[in-house]
């Protein structure tokens, strides 16, 4: 389960707040990215510097559920901001940045060997 706003949502409801089209509405905006950067966190990203976003949106939300679980909407003026910051640390402009390609685990040559452990 994950909290947007106030509201709780199962992972099928928030799998199909995901797949739900935003046409133009700032809460699903604001959601999809909330959600991202959630998940993200849980799975081990530097929060540091999106905790205040993640804040800040879930007072924006509030109460409201999030289509289609229920039909909560916002304009989307009102949650641009807060939903492109969002974005910025999802894709990696702000933060962490991307995780790193991996390693390949078969190297072919003695020196592809050693710079694994350099």
């Amino acid at each position: 389960s994950l909290m947007l706003g106030t509201v709780t949502y199962t992972k099928a409801q928030m799998m199909a707040i995901l797949n739900e089209p935003a046409k133009g509405n700032g809460l699903l905006i604001l959601a999809h990215q909330l959600i991202a950067a959630k998940l993200n966190i849980v799975q081990g990203a530097n929060s540091t510097v999106v905790l205040s976003d993640i804040n800040n949106a879930d007072v924006t939300i509030g109460n409201l559920i999030c289509p289609p679980v229920g039909n909560g909407s916002l304009p989307p003026a009102s949650t641009s901001d807060l939903a492109q910051s969002l974005d910025d640390y999802n894709n990696g402009v702000t933060g962490p940045g991307h995780c790193d390609d991996p390693i390949s685990i078969n190297p072919s040559t003695w020196g592809e060997i050693k710079s694994l452990y350099r």
